[in-house]
Protein backbone atom coordinates (compact mmCIF):
# COMPACT_ATOMS: atom_id res chain seq x y z
CA UNK A 1 0.00 0.00 0.00
CA UNK A 2 1.08 3.64 -0.94
CA UNK A 3 1.63 6.09 1.51
CA UNK A 4 -1.63 8.15 1.12
CA UNK A 5 -3.58 4.75 1.13
CA UNK A 6 -1.97 4.24 4.66
CA UNK A 7 -2.16 8.01 5.40
CA UNK A 8 -6.16 6.81 4.72
CA UNK A 9 -6.49 3.85 6.81
CA UNK A 10 -4.95 5.99 9.90
CA UNK A 11 -7.07 8.49 9.86
CA UNK A 12 -10.32 6.12 9.32
CA UNK A 13 -8.51 4.29 12.72
CA UNK A 14 -8.47 7.36 14.86
CA UNK A 15 -12.69 7.52 14.06
CA UNK A 16 -12.71 4.28 15.20
CA UNK A 17 -10.53 5.09 18.45
CA UNK A 18 -13.03 7.98 19.03
CA UNK A 19 -15.94 5.94 19.10
CA UNK A 20 -14.22 3.54 21.57
CA UNK A 21 -13.22 6.14 23.57
CA UNK A 22 -16.81 7.61 23.59
CA UNK A 23 -17.70 3.93 25.58
CA UNK A 24 -14.91 3.37 27.53
CA UNK A 25 -14.39 6.82 29.02
CA UNK A 26 -17.99 6.51 30.13
CA UNK A 27 -17.42 3.49 31.81
CA UNK A 28 -13.53 4.08 33.55
CA UNK A 29 -13.73 4.80 36.90
CA UNK A 30 -17.79 4.48 37.44
CA UNK A 31 -19.45 1.71 39.20
CA UNK A 32 -19.77 -1.16 37.37
CA UNK A 33 -20.04 -5.26 37.46
CA UNK A 34 -17.74 -7.23 35.31
CA UNK A 35 -18.53 -11.29 34.40
CA UNK A 36 -15.68 -13.85 33.98
CA UNK A 37 -15.24 -15.65 30.50
CA UNK A 38 -14.48 -19.28 30.29
CA UNK A 39 -10.58 -18.51 30.29
CA UNK A 40 -10.91 -16.79 33.58
CA UNK A 41 -10.23 -13.56 32.51
CA UNK A 42 -12.64 -10.54 33.01
CA UNK A 43 -15.38 -9.01 30.81
CA UNK A 44 -16.93 -5.97 31.20
CA UNK A 45 -20.15 -4.25 28.90
CA UNK A 46 -17.91 -1.37 27.82
CA UNK A 47 -15.57 -3.95 26.45
CA UNK A 48 -18.39 -5.83 24.64
CA UNK A 49 -19.79 -2.57 23.50
CA UNK A 50 -16.69 -0.76 22.65
CA UNK A 51 -15.62 -3.70 20.09
CA UNK A 52 -19.22 -3.50 18.66
CA UNK A 53 -19.24 -0.09 17.29
CA UNK A 54 -15.22 -0.45 16.18
CA UNK A 55 -16.31 -3.51 14.21
CA UNK A 56 -19.84 -2.16 12.91
CA UNK A 57 -18.04 0.67 11.27
CA UNK A 58 -15.27 -1.50 9.99
CA UNK A 59 -17.87 -3.60 8.17
CA UNK A 60 -19.89 -0.54 6.54
CA UNK A 61 -16.48 0.78 5.02
CA UNK A 62 -14.82 -2.80 4.61
CA UNK A 63 -18.14 -5.39 4.34
CA UNK A 64 -14.85 -8.19 2.60
CA UNK A 65 -12.35 -7.93 5.31
CA UNK A 66 -11.44 -10.16 7.74
CA UNK A 67 -11.73 -9.31 11.63
CA UNK A 68 -9.80 -10.63 15.20
CA UNK A 69 -11.44 -9.55 17.57
CA UNK A 70 -11.01 -10.01 21.56
CA UNK A 71 -14.89 -10.76 22.34
CA UNK A 72 -17.35 -11.55 19.71
CA UNK A 73 -16.56 -9.23 16.91
CA UNK A 74 -14.34 -11.54 15.35
CA UNK A 75 -15.20 -11.78 11.08
CA UNK A 76 -13.55 -14.47 8.70
CA UNK A 77 -14.13 -14.14 4.62
CA UNK A 78 -10.99 -15.29 3.67
CA UNK A 79 -9.74 -11.55 2.19
CA UNK A 80 -6.22 -10.34 2.24
CA UNK A 81 -6.67 -7.63 5.06
CA UNK A 82 -7.78 -8.28 8.40
CA UNK A 83 -8.28 -6.01 11.58
CA UNK A 84 -6.95 -6.53 14.93
CA UNK A 85 -9.36 -5.43 17.43
CA UNK A 86 -9.18 -5.02 21.46
CA UNK A 87 -11.25 -2.69 23.02
CA UNK A 88 -9.78 -2.61 26.40
CA UNK A 89 -6.48 -4.49 26.63
CA UNK A 90 -5.91 -4.39 30.57
CA UNK A 91 -9.52 -5.14 31.53
CA UNK A 92 -8.56 -6.30 35.17
CA UNK A 93 -6.42 -2.54 35.37
CA UNK A 94 -9.71 -0.66 33.90
CA UNK A 95 -11.85 -2.54 36.73
CA UNK A 96 -10.12 -1.17 39.23
CA UNK A 97 -9.15 2.09 38.12
CA UNK A 98 -5.84 2.25 37.37
CA UNK A 99 -5.22 4.34 33.85
CA UNK A 100 -2.65 1.86 32.19
CA UNK A 101 -5.25 0.11 30.47
CA UNK A 102 -5.41 0.81 26.42
CA UNK A 103 -7.38 0.47 23.31
CA UNK A 104 -5.62 -1.25 20.67
CA UNK A 105 -6.25 -1.74 16.64
CA UNK A 106 -4.23 -2.95 13.82
CA UNK A 107 -4.49 -3.45 10.16
CA UNK A 108 -3.20 -6.24 8.18
CA UNK A 109 -2.05 -7.09 4.60
CA UNK A 110 -1.44 -10.70 3.65
CA UNK A 111 -0.58 -11.60 7.94
CA UNK A 112 1.88 -8.34 8.18
CA UNK A 113 0.79 -5.61 10.47
CA UNK A 114 1.33 -2.38 8.69
CA UNK A 115 -0.77 -0.18 10.75
CA UNK A 116 -1.57 -0.34 14.74
CA UNK A 117 -2.85 2.64 16.95
CA UNK A 118 -2.77 2.12 21.24
CA UNK A 119 -5.27 4.50 22.60
CA UNK A 120 -4.80 5.51 26.41
CA UNK A 121 -7.83 7.59 27.10
CA UNK A 122 -7.86 7.83 30.70
CA UNK A 123 -3.82 9.63 29.93
CA UNK A 124 -5.06 11.16 27.06
CA UNK A 125 -2.40 9.69 24.98
CA UNK A 126 -3.12 8.03 21.45
CA UNK A 127 -0.03 6.20 19.44
CA UNK A 128 -0.62 5.65 15.76
CA UNK A 129 2.55 3.87 13.10
CA UNK A 130 2.82 2.94 10.22
CA UNK A 131 5.84 2.58 7.75
CA UNK A 132 8.55 4.95 8.94
CA UNK A 133 5.78 7.36 10.79
CA UNK A 134 5.36 7.54 14.38
CA UNK A 135 2.91 10.48 15.89
CA UNK A 136 1.34 10.79 19.64
CA UNK A 137 -1.82 12.44 19.68
CA UNK A 138 -1.37 13.47 16.12
CA UNK A 139 2.16 15.08 16.35
CA UNK A 140 5.11 13.28 15.28
CA UNK A 141 7.12 11.45 17.53
CA UNK A 142 10.97 10.41 17.06
CA UNK A 143 12.18 8.08 19.14
CA UNK A 144 15.58 9.85 20.58
CA UNK A 145 15.76 7.96 24.19
CA UNK A 146 19.43 7.36 25.43
CA UNK A 147 20.90 4.40 24.42
CA UNK A 148 22.48 1.74 26.63
CA UNK A 149 24.56 -1.29 25.36
CA UNK A 150 24.23 -3.73 27.93
CA UNK A 151 21.67 -5.49 29.66
CA UNK A 152 22.95 -5.27 33.11
CA UNK A 153 21.73 -1.53 32.80
CA UNK A 154 18.45 -2.35 31.05
CA UNK A 155 14.82 -1.64 33.16
CA UNK A 156 12.47 -4.96 32.08
CA UNK A 157 8.82 -5.18 32.28
CA UNK A 158 6.20 -7.80 31.81
CA UNK A 159 2.60 -7.51 32.80
CA UNK A 160 2.15 -10.63 34.80
CA UNK A 161 4.04 -13.96 36.02
CA UNK A 162 0.78 -16.07 35.55
CA UNK A 163 1.41 -15.49 31.88
CA UNK A 164 4.32 -17.47 31.07
CA UNK A 165 4.88 -21.30 31.36
CA UNK A 166 7.09 -22.74 33.61
CA UNK A 167 9.78 -23.22 31.03
CA UNK A 168 8.93 -19.55 29.66
CA UNK A 169 9.58 -18.45 33.80
CA UNK A 170 13.02 -20.41 34.18
CA UNK A 171 13.92 -18.12 31.34
CA UNK A 172 12.71 -15.05 32.05
CA UNK A 173 14.13 -15.33 35.56
CA UNK A 174 17.55 -15.76 33.80
CA UNK A 175 17.14 -12.53 31.94
CA UNK A 176 16.01 -10.85 35.18
CA UNK A 177 19.20 -11.83 36.83
CA UNK A 178 21.21 -9.87 34.22
CA UNK A 179 19.21 -7.38 34.48
CA UNK A 180 19.13 -3.92 36.64
CA UNK A 181 15.78 -3.19 37.07
CA UNK A 182 12.06 -4.96 37.07
CA UNK A 183 8.98 -4.25 36.99
CA UNK A 184 5.24 -6.34 36.42
CA UNK A 185 1.66 -5.21 35.45
CA UNK A 186 1.37 -2.21 32.72
CA UNK A 187 -0.15 -3.76 30.12
CA UNK A 188 0.02 -2.53 26.72
CA UNK A 189 0.90 0.86 28.03
CA UNK A 190 5.04 -0.65 28.43
CA UNK A 191 5.38 -1.03 24.77
CA UNK A 192 4.99 2.38 24.71
CA UNK A 193 7.07 3.28 27.37
CA UNK A 194 9.71 1.74 25.40
CA UNK A 195 8.89 4.00 22.79
CA UNK A 196 9.25 6.71 25.59
CA UNK A 197 12.72 5.40 26.73
CA UNK A 198 11.35 4.28 30.18
CA UNK A 199 11.55 0.81 29.55
CA UNK A 200 14.47 -0.82 28.08
CA UNK A 201 12.44 -4.37 27.24
CA UNK A 202 9.53 -6.09 27.97
CA UNK A 203 9.32 -9.70 27.26
CA UNK A 204 5.64 -11.69 27.19
CA UNK A 205 4.26 -15.31 27.03
CA UNK A 206 0.83 -15.84 26.67
CA UNK A 207 -0.35 -12.91 24.63
CA UNK A 208 -3.19 -13.57 21.65
CA UNK A 209 -3.31 -11.30 18.29
CA UNK A 210 -4.97 -8.75 19.51
CA UNK A 211 -3.15 -8.21 22.50
CA UNK A 212 0.49 -7.65 20.42
CA UNK A 213 -0.11 -7.08 16.66
CA UNK A 214 -1.84 -3.48 17.03
CA UNK A 215 1.67 -2.82 18.55
CA UNK A 216 3.86 -3.90 16.25
CA UNK A 217 4.10 -0.79 13.58
CA UNK A 218 4.06 1.44 16.27
CA UNK A 219 7.12 0.27 17.22
CA UNK A 220 9.08 -0.76 13.82
CA UNK A 221 8.25 2.92 13.01
CA UNK A 222 11.10 3.88 15.27
CA UNK A 223 13.51 1.01 14.61
CA UNK A 224 12.41 -0.86 18.47
CA UNK A 225 13.11 -4.30 17.65
CA UNK A 226 10.26 -6.65 17.91
CA UNK A 227 10.31 -10.44 17.42
CA UNK A 228 9.31 -13.40 19.20
CA UNK A 229 11.81 -15.94 21.08
CA UNK A 230 12.75 -17.60 18.20
CA UNK A 231 13.83 -14.21 16.89
CA UNK A 232 10.99 -14.54 13.83
CA UNK A 233 8.74 -11.41 13.08
CA UNK A 234 4.98 -11.22 14.62
CA UNK A 235 2.52 -11.68 12.00
CA UNK A 236 -1.21 -12.87 11.95
CA UNK A 237 -1.83 -16.91 12.45
CA UNK A 238 -4.15 -18.74 10.93
CA UNK A 239 -4.64 -20.30 14.32
CA UNK A 240 -7.37 -18.06 16.26
CA UNK A 241 -5.55 -19.44 19.39
CA UNK A 242 -1.94 -19.08 18.44
CA UNK A 243 -0.27 -17.58 21.70
CA UNK A 244 3.04 -15.03 20.72
CA UNK A 245 6.03 -15.17 22.89
CA UNK A 246 7.42 -11.35 22.47
CA UNK A 247 10.52 -9.84 23.13
CA UNK A 248 10.42 -5.94 22.64
CA UNK A 249 13.89 -4.18 22.95
CA UNK A 250 15.21 -0.45 22.73
CA UNK A 251 18.06 -0.89 20.50
CA UNK A 252 20.05 -4.22 18.71
CA UNK A 253 22.36 -4.59 21.32
CA UNK A 254 20.16 -5.27 23.69
CA UNK A 255 17.28 -6.95 21.90
CA UNK A 256 20.78 -9.22 20.50
CA UNK A 257 21.89 -9.89 24.76
CA UNK A 258 18.17 -10.64 25.39
CA UNK A 259 16.98 -13.11 23.28
CA UNK A 260 19.77 -15.29 23.59
CA UNK A 261 18.90 -15.90 26.87
CA UNK A 262 15.49 -16.61 25.72
CA UNK A 263 15.32 -18.82 22.19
Amino acid sequence: MNFSELKELSAFINILADASKKITSKGFGSNFSSTTKNDGSPVTKFDINAEKIICDQILKKFPNHNIIAEENGSVKNESDYTWIIDPIDGTRSYIIGRPLWGTLIGFAFKGQPIIGLADFPALNERWIGFANNCFLNDLEYHFNANQIENLSEATIASTSPSLFSVEGSTKYKKLLNKAKYHTWSGDCHNYCLVLKGGLDLVVEEGLSSYDILPLVPILKSQNIKITDWGGQELEVENDTFYKYKTIVASNSEIYDQAISLLK
